[in-house]
């Protein structure tokens, strides 16, 4: 009798509802699980043992553009505090693309928003890193029987996006923001709390309150005039009141720098840092400063040049 044949774990795709939603760069998590609980009996017997509540990893996919517009609505919803659960599944298949492992998921709530580290000198192409805790998920092994579905691919718009294309827009600072040589990783986090019922072993999950970063910026030393301006105002001067923080964006732009892929939009920031780099004799580094500012909201706009079809 022949054997299955191994495969490289290498084409898996996202799927929302029953519809293919992009190719992933990659895939975690979503482990179903519970834990041991012990009862110690009585007269020297040895301890009884049975299986405690349910527990579901988050599961954790990147990808970059190239997406379907459903799955970066998700995104943009869960950052606007409209709550979506999403049903759906992580499919792999085989050398042949025929599906082997489904990996379904239910009632799943966006936890992390993670968009990637911007630096003018970066040669990488850009991720976007989604975290998403399901309420249960299950495995179904096909061992590739089964015919894949048509999936979205593009590999134009899935290449358009590096870390090293964006302009960063700052209301009043805008000329201050020209020469912004780095930007750190953003994270934001949506809290989700377990909503436990008695009478069942797999708990309810329910969005709680988003926090949102601080946005770390690098310019040169030579450029940072009006921000150091801002600081000594805001910080050491004390009129920190809001109508001195700012609105502002971050765009990330195609390779070819002539659009926009997605904004993000950034809401009453306000400068709480202002850190130039170590003094050194003799050093042929040029000086930068790292501004860091707080951010009340943030919220994400997509455009279709960034979307399959």
């Amino acid at each position: 009798m022949a054997q299955a044949r191994s495969y490289v774990n290498s084409r898996f795709y996202l799927e929302l509802g029953r519809d293919p939603s992009g190719w992933l760069f990659s895939a975690d998590g979503g482990h179903v699980q519970t834990e041991s609980v012990n009862e110690r009996m009585a007269g020297g017997y040895p301890v009884r043992k049975h299986a405690g509540s349910v527990k579901v990893d988050d599961i954790t996919v990147s990808c970059g553009t190239g997406m379907t517009s459903q799955f970066y609505d998700w995104i943009v919803n869960s950052m606007n505090y409209q709550h979506e659960r999403k049903d759906g599944a992580i499919v792999h298949t085989n050398y042949d693309f025929k599906e082997t492992v489904r990996q379904n998921f239910q009632r799943a709530l966006i936890t992390e928003i993670g968009l990637p580290a911007l630096d003018a000198a970066s040669k990488d192409s850009a991720k976007m890193t989604i975290k998403f805790s399901p309420e249960m998920c299950e495995i179904e092994y096909s061992g590739g029987t089964q015919k894949m579905r048509a999936v979205p691919m593009d590999p134009p718009k899935q290449k358009l996006w590096t870390p090293a294309n964006f302009r960063v827009r700052i209301d009043g600072l805008d000329d201050a923001c020209r020469k912004i040589s780095k930007v750190e990783a953003i994270s934001i986090k949506q809290n989700v709390v377990e909503n436990t019922i008695g009478e069942r072993l797999i708990f309810d999950k329910e969005p709680a309150q988003i926090d949102f970063p601080n946005v770390i910026l690098t310019l040169p030393e030579s450029d940072a005039a009006k921000w150091y301006k801002w600081h000594k105002e805001f910080v050491v001067e004390g009129k920190s009141h809001s109508t001195s923080e700012k609105q502002g964006a971050i765009e990330y732009l195609s390779a070819d720098l002539k659009s926009t892929l997605f904004t993000l939009g950034l809401e009453n920031l306000g400068i709480i840092k202002f850190t130039p780099d170590k003094a050194e004799s003799g050093g042929e580094k040029i000086r930068n400063v790292k501004i860091e500012m707080y951010c009340e909201k943030m919220n994400l706009k997509y455009e279709n040049r960034a979307t399959y079809g």
